[in-house]
């Protein structure tokens, strides 16, 4: 647009003019952005710089403010993107430290059918993500749960041990883990090896060398962390000897 001659005296008379813009505008949606449409007005302030393209001025400040908006809107969200950034534009606004005026301005966004398969993939997505993580973090929470109730008793930690492990445990062994029962029983809270015992005699099996040395280390490790060495000592003086093995090859 051409300026008008500058008067013989004072600024220039202010210029005005439409806007009128078609360009891309990113969205949420990896890929894929928004066709934005862009029709407003502005007008030039008297001031004695003015601005030399003050239509690209209104134009930056235009598309700032909406393009500032759609990223963060999926390419699904045309209606209520259009609607947050025609909410901002539809008042008049100065651009900050340029002598022009934004009168108005109004914008429509269009997406492409491939934008919109793409965002509700994306969705869907991020969603199963959200669920895989909150899934993660309950059995995170359950597992330290479980490990701070098995390392609160011996007995439970044993008597989880056994559980998971059935096959583990002979008769051969009993013998062993009662003499180490009856020696540890006056130091167990409350009696709650007792019931660790007929847990003992419940869950019956087969136990190799290798099977009850990890055994007797398990306890040996328990008893140690309760500030029992002595026991501990006691418990490492069963470990069995490479001859006891019951499955010899």
């Amino acid at each position: 647009m051409l300026r008008p001659r500058r008067r013989r005296q004072g600024w220039p008379t202010p210029r005005a003019g439409t806007l009128d813009i078609t360009c891309p505008a990113p969205s949420s949606t990896p890929g894929h952005s928004f066709t934005l449409i862009l029709d407003g007005a502005w007008e030039e302030l008297p001031s004695p710089y003015p601005h030399h393209s003050p239509r690209a001025a209104a134009i930056d400040h235009a598309l700032t403010i909406a393009r500032n908006i759609t990223h963060s809107y999926p390419a699904t969200d045309t209606v209520p993107a259009a609607a947050r950034i025609n909410t901002l534009l539809g008042c008049r606004t100065d651009v900050p430290h340029i002598p022009v005026r934004l009168l108005w301005a109004t914008v429509h966004l269009r997406v492409e059918p491939d934008a919109v398969s793409a965002a509700i993939r994306h969705q869907r997505h991020t969603d199963e993500q959200e669920q895989r993580r909150a899934e993660q973090s309950r059995r995170l929470t359950d597992a330290q749960s479980l490990r701070d109730t098995l390392m609160s008793d011996p007995s439970l930690a044993m008597a989880y041990w056994f559980a998971t492990t059935p096959e583990s445990l002979n008769t051969d062994t009993l013998t062993r883990l009662e003499e180490l029962l009856a020696t540890a029983a006056p130091y167990a809270p409350q009696g709650q090896w007792a019931p660790l015992a007929r847990l003992l005699h419940t869950f019956a099996g087969r136990l190799t060398t290798d099977a009850k040395t990890h055994l007797i280390d398990t306890l040996a490790y328990l008893t140690d962390r309760y500030g029992h060495p002595d026991i501990t000592t006691a418990i490492q003086a069963l470990r069995p000897e490479p001859s006891e093995d019951p499955h010899p090859e």
